[in-house]
């Protein structure tokens, strides 16, 4: 996989003076997304690639594929120390959500055999005003929250082989292949209620993952307060009705064929399956 990443640059690249490091791997980055081929581990190649240049090729691929799937937000990614230590990053990350790979409870979620889909539970905040300037306390984000509702986000880290990628090639690949399976909102977004939030993973009734809100960056609103003065920073617009997801509630785990349901417990549950091949 690696030889036909190679022969993409050669041929996108034509002369060596040409090439233009940033533009020419997001053109890698969309031809293997929309292929649905392995995404290119961008440091085996540019091991210099700065964290700031990965977001710059996040950009054009995410204005890209917005023509086609509007963007309805963004994730958070990377919030947990474990999760920054696998790829070497020092802070949490974030990538844009589009409107394709937003999905309701209840559905089907089909992945190839040799997938390396993932799951975890998160929340989803829906904003009820678009933010335009940084905000210093999580509690001034309240006002700003129509809805809070969770979801189930389905990562294919699908990379090419060897080495593993690194932060850098995840912020480039716009967070990997991601799906979100959204519920219903929830009664409140009263933030000692959405910090009390308990979830389980099942899969075929057993029990697989356990995870919590505080579980991110200690609490919700100051995730979110994170997220958005990120965003914010890196030039990015937050309107009204934007889907914010502050982060994996638990760690990923495998996401296995079979019919799984998230519970909240007291507040919402989304059931989802995943298969091999075509939806039924």
């Amino acid at each position: 996989m690696r030889l036909f990443v190679l022969l993409c640059l050669l041929l996108l690249q034509g002369r060596v003076e040409a090439w233009n490091t940033l533009e020419n791997w997001a053109d890698v980055v969309l031809l293997q997304t929309r292929a649905r081929h392995p995404l290119p581990t961008i440091t085996a190649f540019e091991p210099r690639l700065k964290l700031d240049e990965a977001y710059s090729i996040q950009r054009v691929v995410v204005r890209e594929l917005a023509a086609r799937a509007p963007l309805i937000g963004f994730r958070a990614d990377l919030t947990s120390p474990l999760a920054r230590a696998r790829l070497r990053g020092d802070h949490p990350i974030t990538s844009a959500v589009l409107k394709d790979q937003w999905l309701n409870s209840g559905t089907w979620v089909t992945r190839p055999a040799q997938s390396k889909l993932k799951l975890a539970p998160a929340l989803a905040f829906t904003l009820s005003q678009a933010i335009t300037a940084p905000v210093p306390e999580a509690a001034a984000l309240v006002a700003k929250v129509k809805a809070v509702r969770p979801v189930v986000v389905l990562v294919d880290y699908n990379f090419d082989e060897a080495p593993a990628p690194l932060v850098q090639d995840l912020v480039a690949a716009n967070g990997a292949t991601a799906r979100l399976v959204a519920g219903a909102p929830l009664a409140t977004t009263d933030p000692a209620s959405v910090d009390a939030i308990f979830v389980e993973m099942r899969r075929e009734n057993e029990v697989i993952e356990r995870g919590k809100a505080t579980n991110v960056m200690g609490g919700q609103y100051e995730a979110l307060r994170w997220q958005v003065n990120e965003l914010l920073a890196r030039g990015w617009e937050l309107k009204a009705d934007y889907q914010l997801v502050t982060g994996p509630l638990s760690e990923p785990v495998p996401a296995d064929v079979g019919n799984w349901v998230a519970d909240y417990w007291d507040h919402a549950k989304i059931d989802f399956s995943v298969e091999y091949g075509k939806p039924r």
